[in-house]
């Protein structure tokens, strides 16, 4: 390979690293729901990279059309001299393939090649081929490249780039396998070593197939060490490409204001940690379920529009998702036979009902239609789930030009479902499911619909092809009809302690804080998963918690015994360790501040908690959300952070008569102070 064609190859690669890298912050951005409502745009930016691309496209001066704007984009990303100088996109570059290198050095694959060929393993070479690939990567000199050459990324390929979807940019290919294959054999070359063809060609397969995941995955490990590497070169390339879409005419203030608001080291992070990468542990562990789930509905159909809300809790629940295989094959059974039907997942608060149900989502490419009840965040009345579903399944199934407002009272009962599911269930083919997902029945104000009808309204009676998986509480709720299966988790507790082991063990190998905390009490690593496996009663929120803190340095001068035997006790220890100080002058604010979280109805800002406890100094109320850190959940409007307890069960314990009374508060008294917030007009 001549050095014209090296450093060709190179500048081709570092453009669509950059266009790789800024895409899914622009995709982000205008996924936002209030940029589509305002401009009637495509029905769901969030997954089709087209909507976004046409959603821009329509905001510029002249009208340039989707798939060449995306192209224009491109071209001036890659031939940008200060993109092309960059280190560290050369360096994240780099890393990625001498991350892919490591993974296909090891491979069944390329061992049986070698096996079959009588050759020697490639194992080690690889090896030291991807130690060095960051260093040789850098070092292509690319004074000589031609940068007239198109980095010829087609229509299909912009798509899936500019999609805020994960599972769509996982479909997503580097250069040819050709351009691979010559660089692995120059580098190897470069480097004193040969591969025969065939293994070089089953290399340059896989760097083909799996690039654009690899160098996302670096990116993504950055940010979750807030970005110390790379979060000021995806914020550089961000400012690039919003200076190059003003030059091109991109005049619509709306859109506008959202690329803008991407601009701090902190909103890299957060766009970077949507990016679906801590999806990828689900596709490795449940393969064989995700292949299973995927026969009953087309995964080359857009995604459905999932709510803004929902896709917020699916992101927070589905982080270090592990195991619960036999409920997905009990899923995946009733589905298998049933015509139609409810699948009721039922279990105690605390064990990832939430979590299933997202991973669910996920599992299905997120062609199903998707709510999540939430009490923190207000989502909690049957008129929110209708309309949550009517979007998905007039905007998801075609039916917008039929459709193109609600009929009268279509809130007001399931009338209209249920004509909406018959025109879809006749139009969808046989062996295709139309799914529904709604999670935590249990978190419902039954006192915003009428009596005597189903939780939500849902159903009583389902045409073919029509299945509801739910969950809830073990609690009575109605959900009358013939056809319902119960899956009890409680029942399965070998399998739920299997799941809690492996979950520690994951958290634990990732996580050098929770071994360094292992090896100072001199304890084994399957002693410590053990231990803590049983003191959390199978709950997966203990374990949120608990290794959090472990991780944050609240138990340093604890042993493992120690720590709190069960979700109750840890609160309770919590509690009393931030309302045990008399002297603390935070104190009050600490007490009034958790209180009012747990009392709003919605995500709320800093500053309308500021209001509400009348306190002046916002700072102040920052520092104390940072005790709370662990209970919150945050969620990026704009530029404003806002906040909801993370899960119920925290809410019902600060409710509990004994904590309220501990606390020295009244919870009418909050309740008075948020109505005086509320109608003063203070921030969200």
């Amino acid at each position: 390979m001549s050095l014209v064609d090296l450093a060709n190859t190179k500048v081709r690669v570092i453009g669509c690293s950059a266009v790789m890298g800024v895409a899914p912050m622009i995709a982000s951005a205008i996924a936002n729901p209030g940029v589509t409502a305002a401009l009637g745009a495509m029905a769901n930016p969030v997954v089709g990279g087209i909507a976004i691309l046409a959603t821009i496209a329509g905001g510029i001066a002249g009208n340039i059309a989707a798939n060449d704007l995306g192209n224009r984009m491109a071209e001036k990303l890659a031939k940008n001299p200060n993109i092309l100088d960059n280190h560290d996109l050369i360096k994240a570059a780099g890393e990625a393939i001498g991350y892919i290198l490591k993974d296909v050095a090891k491979s069944d694959e390329l061992i049986a090649i070698a096996e079959t060929k009588n050759w020697p393993y490639p194992e080690q070479d690889l090896d030291k081929l991807a130690d060095k690939t960051p260093e040789y990567w850098q070092n292509i000199n690319t004074q000589g490249a031609d940068l007239s050459r198109s980095l010829n990324i087609s229509e299909e390929q912009l798509t899936l780039i500019f999609s805020a979807d994960a599972a769509e940019f996982d479909r997503v290919t580097g250069l040819t396998p050709a351009d691979w294959a010559r660089f692995i054999r120059e580098f190897a070359r470069s480097e004193g070593k040969t591969f025969d063809a065939e293994i070089v060609d089953f290399v340059a397969q896989r760097l083909y197939e799996t690039f654009p995941q690899a160098y996302r995955e670096v990116l993504k490990r950055d940010a979750a060490q807030g970005g110390e590497k790379f979060a000021a070169m995806l914020l550089n390339l961000h400012q690039i490409a919003l200076a190059d879409l003003k030059e091109l005419g991109l005049q619509n203030r709306e859109i506008l204001d959202k690329l803008e608001a991407v601009a701090t080291r902190e909103d890299i992070c957060q766009v970077m940690a949507k990016l679906g990468a801590m999806e990828i542990g689900i596709r490795d562990d449940l393969a064989q379920i995700r292949a299973l789930l995927q026969r009953y509905i087309d995964p080359t159909a857009p995604g459905l529009p999932i709510s803004f809300k929902s896709e917020t809790i699916i992101q927070d629940r589905i982080k270090d998702f592990t195991g619960r295989k036999f409920v997905f094959e009990a899923i995946n059974e009733f589905l298998r036979t049933k015509r139609n039907g409810y699948f009721v997942l039922e279990a105690e608060p605390g064990v990832g009902k939430s979590a299933i149900m997202a991973a669910c989502v996920v599992l299905l490419k997120r062609r199903c239609i998707t709510h999540f009840n939430s009490q923190p965040d207000g989502i909690v009345s049957a008129k929110t789930f209708l309309e949550n579903a009517y979007i998905q399944l007039i905007e998801g199934f075609g039916l917008k030009d039929k459709y193109p407002r609600l009929p009268a009272n279509a809130l007001d009962n399931n009338s209209f479902l249920d004509e909406l599911l018959k025109e879809v269930s006749a139009k969808s083919s046989t062996n295709k499911k139309i799914i529904f997902i709604i999670d935590a029945l249990d978190e419902v104000d039954l006192s915003l619909q009428n009596s005597g009808s189903n939780v939500l309204h849902l159903p009583n009676l389902l045409h073919d092809n029509v299945y509801f998986i739910v969950s809830k509480r073990p609690e009575s709720l109605q959900i009358s009809t013939a056809n319902k299966t119960v899956f009890d988790l409680m029942k399965y507790d070998a399998e739920s302690l299997e799941d809690v082991k492996a979950f520690l063990a994951k958290r634990t190998d990732r996580s050098q804080l929770i071994q360094d905390w292992i090896k100072d009490r001199n304890l084994q690593r399957e002693q410590f998963v053990t231990a803590v496996a049983e003191k959390s009663e199978k709950k997966f929120i203990y374990l949120r918690h608990v290794l959090d803190e472990i991780e944050g340095g609240t138990y340093n001068d604890v042993n493992l015994n120690d720590l709190p035997a069960g979700l109750e006790e840890y609160y309770q220890k919590h509690w009393a360790q931030m309302i045990g100080r008399e002297d603390d002058p935070l104190l009050e604010l600490k007490v009034r501040i958790i209180y009012f979280l747990s009392q709003a109805e919605e995500a709320v800002s800093g500053r309308w908690l500021a209001k509400s406890a009348r306190e002046k100094n916002v700072i102040k109320v920052q520092q104390v959300l940072g005790k709370w850190n662990s209970f919150l959940r945050h969620e990026k409007v704009g530029k404003e952070t806002r906040y909801t307890i993370y899960h119920n069960i925290f809410r019902q314990f600060l409710e509990a008569d004994e904590t309220v009374q501990s606390a020295g508060i009244t919870l009418d008294d909050i309740n008075d102070d948020i109505s005086d917030s509320s109608t003063g007009g203070a921030p969200l």
